[in-house]
């Protein structure tokens, strides 16, 4: 092969490009990256999203964790002692080393990052558009699209990057607001209102909807809003967003029935993939009005020989999911055509306090034909809860009432994100919920243990629906 010729050009290097990129060269594969700007390797990724506000979040929960053992009053001083400067060099602190590490992997494995915007000449080139007017051209067999997402900007709105913001542009504040008004209940949403509520910025989420986390399990949904209630922040749920005016130093944002007057008004409603500029309609390759790039289920496009991961696709949008989606398609390129994205993956969101769920939600299972039951176990039912003075917590599974395996499971809590693999690999080894409470034992005293309660909750439901359908049927005789 040439200087210019590759088995697979990647754009992009979020989680889905790294992951395609290495696990190519893994096969013995020459690859590329291409990335518009190397100097920040991992995009939002690394920089702007999931890890900067992820770090931050945990130095928030850590020192809300303790308020049970110490007092609200020691809490208030550590966050007044701690300087939005430190926060944003804490998280700037774990960017890097994450970088470093995704640095050290593409040396390890020689693969080159080719600095430009990359545009799709054909199925089997693609040009590297650089500073100065300068341009590449790259043979290759495989093109891999993973150019992630951002944050929707509706034209309506006056985004300047201090008063009016997005999540791009929330971490590069470099002091605290008094107050903010969130619009957008979801991830994005809730996880900032719960960090900045914690740093004592008056907080309110508003929506059009009458629920925040729609996707998720809205019994574990409306435990997480009390737990931020309780934390802080105000909740207007169904109205809807009219307009925002910035005047001097404040923003006023008026909605149906509602005024609202602070510091900052962060938009966090959706975000929008990343597609246009890549002679993507000239290749007969559709996107939605999103700008979401239209897959199949190994993540090929309409091209067959272009595939596509990540948040540029769309949902689950997760870091997680983007890096095996990276990897699968790269299986699937490279002849390996039986491998499948899993059944059962997990979300987390990192609000305080987390909130997890694999499976299927309550209100997807009252939709269906599926006979279920329900388990519950509180955390201050859990040992380990109350020792650590959880206040909220709840672990929910959803039995199926004929096979008595898992349909769904769904945790808000301290640790939620972790706990929720236990009963994602029981629900991959499809274990009973009988088999799953007589050969699983949990260290004591973990939140481990709120599983048994969970499992024996439902084994009892399971058993009084017999109960009541014999009774029935004799009735009936």
């Amino acid at each position: 092969m040439s200087e210019s010729t590759f088995d697979l050009v990647v754009i992009g290097s979020g989680p889905a490009g790294i992951q395609a990129v290495l696990h190519a060269a893994k096969l013995g594969k020459k690859v590329a990256l291409i990335e518009k700007h190397p100097e920040k390797l991992g995009g939002a990724w690394i920089h702007t999203g999931t890890l900067p506000s992820k770090t931050m979040r945990e130095v928030l929960a850590a020192i809300r964790s303790v308020e049970s053992h110490v007092g609200e009053a020691w809490v208030t001083r550590m966050v007044q002692n701690l300087s939005t400067k430190a926060l944003r060099e804490r998280a700037a602190l774990a960017s890097r080393d994450e970088e470093y590490i995704i640095r050290r992997q593409l040396d390890e494995y020689r693969i080159p990052i080719i600095r430009g915007a990359a545009y799709i000449e054909n199925p089997k080139q693609v040009r590297v558009n650089q500073a100065g007017g300068k341009s590449l051209l790259l043979d290759t067999q495989f093109i891999m699209i993973a150019t992630g997402s951002r944050p929707r900007r509706p034209a309506n709105i006056p985004f300047d990057g201090w008063r009016v913001l997005d999540s791009d542009d929330v971490l590069r504040l470099e002091s605290l607001p008094k107050s903010m008004t969130i619009w957008g209940a979801g991830v994005i949403a809730c996880e900032y209102a719960c960090i900045f509520q914690a740093l004592g910025v008056e907080t309110t989420i508003i929506d059009s909807r009458s629920h925040i986390m729609q996707f998720m399990d809205q019994e574990i949904a409306n435990e997480l809003k009390k737990a931020m209630e309780q934390l802080g922040v105000t909740f207007h749920l169904g109205h809807e967003l009219e307009r925002v005016e910035v005047n001097g130093a404040r923003v006023q944002t008026y909605f149906k029935g509602l005024t609202c007057d602070t510091d900052v008004f962060f938009f966090a409603a959706g975000r929008e993939s990343c597609s246009e500029q890549m002679g993507l309609d000239k290749l007969g390759i559709p996107t939605n009005d999103r700008k979401t790039i239209l897959v199949n289920s190994v993540f090929q496009t309409a091209v067959p020989n272009i595939y596509a991961a990540g948040d540029v696709i769309g949902p689950p949008a997760l870091a997680s999911t983007s890096a095996e989606q990276g990897r699968i398609a790269v299986c699937h390129a490279f002849g390996d055509t039986k491998v499948r994205f899993p059944e059962y993956y997990p979300l987390g969101v990192y609000t305080i306090p987390e909130m997890s769920s694999v499976g299927l939600t309550e209100e997807e299972l009252m939709k269906t034909n599926y006979s279920y039951v329900v388990g519950r176990a509180r955390y201050d039912q859990i040992a380990r809860g109350y020792i650590r003075g959880d206040s909220y917590g709840l672990i929910k599974i959803l039995i199926c009432a004929d096979s008595q395996k898992i349909l769904g499971l769904h945790i808000v809590g301290h640790d939620a994100a972790n706990l929720v693999h236990i009963g994602q690999v029981a629900m991959i080894t499809k274990m009973t919920i009988y088999e799953f409470a007589e050969n699983v034992i949990f260290n004591f005293p973990t939140l481990a243990e709120g599983y048994k309660i969970a499992a024996f909750d439902a084994i009892a439901a399971l058993e009084k629906r017999v109960c009541f359908l014999n009774d029935k049927k004799a009735v009936n005789n």
